[in-house]
């Protein structure tokens, strides 16, 4: 008898349950005749939603543009002001004369305007590089050619001097990062060389010396090599004395490039 009555409240509830769900269903079907629409018009979307989905929608103005677009009121615009780009004018800045340190026997090249970061990077917070390669190729060359050396032994004078730059490659840049300027080279140089009697003119000996490492990081100690002589001298204690002169005289030759090149970018 338990079972009956508990069978019969379970389905007592049932009915009521479905009699209040179809009660709910004509009160939403009355609600809609009198809003003027159908019963399928539950699962369509209005004009708005559907634009909504579309991705546009219409401003206060009545244009048309995407959903995502934010219109600013008054009050925003009167805050925020001219925010239109504007062009940015580079500073000028003068060229400065030539160091008055500068040896006579080398052409300092006019200097240009000096290297500084550009009009976006006025700050130079960002890693800033130009490539300077084609004007120190020139400029060590130039000064690597000027090198020469004069050594006496009794009535005996010796003229070492470059006569060639044999081979050369490598490369340089001015750098601008963290508001510091960088002179960034590295080069490697073979040149030839002649030992000649300063009276006379004539040959005594030539050779070839290499400068494997001429480099922003380790100029100030430049290493020369020495091969054989490519003409042996008939006095090689002369000539040798008269070659670590010119050996001297590149290492200046280099130092001499570095200024030029700071003082020029």
């Amino acid at each position: 008898e338990k079972e009956k009555e508990l069978a019969a409240k379970k389905e007592a509830e049932a009915k009521r349950k479905a009699e209040r769900k179809a009660k709910r269903e004509a009160e939403k079907r009355r609600a809609k005749e009198e809003a003027g629409e159908d019963d399928d018009d539950d699962d369509k979307l209005t004009e708005s939603e559907l634009a909504q989905l579309r991705g546009y929608k219409k401003t206060a103005d009545g244009r048309t543009t995407s959903y995502f677009t934010r219109e600013q009121s008054e009050e925003e615009k009167r805050l925020l002001g001219d925010i239109a780009p504007q062009r940015l004018h580079p500073q000028s800045t003068s060229p400065t004369p030539p160091p008055s340190n500068a040896s006579p026997s080398v052409r300092v090249t006019p200097p240009m305007r000096k290297a500084t970061s550009s009009v976006w990077n006025q700050g130079g917070a960002t890693w800033e590089e130009k490539d300077t390669t084609e004007w120190c190729t020139d400029a060590l060359k130039t000064h690597l050619k000027s090198a020469s050396a004069k050594s006496t032994t009794g009535s005996t004078t010796l003229l070492a001097t470059v006569t060639k730059i044999d081979s050369f490659s490598g490369d340089a840049s001015v750098a601008i990062a963290g508001g510091k300027k960088r002179y960034i080279f590295d080069f490697h140089v073979s040149i030839k060389y002649e030992i000649r009697d300063d009276d006379t003119d004539e040959v005594l000996a030539s050779g070839t010396m290499r400068c494997p490492d001429i480099t922003s990081a380790s100029h100030d100690e430049l290493e020369v090599e020495l091969s054989s002589w490519d003409k042996k001298p008939s006095d090689t204690e002369t000539a040798t004395k008269c070659r670590t002169q010119l050996t001297k005289q590149v290492r200046k030759a280099v130092q001499g490039f570095v200024q030029d090149f700071n003082h020029h970018y």
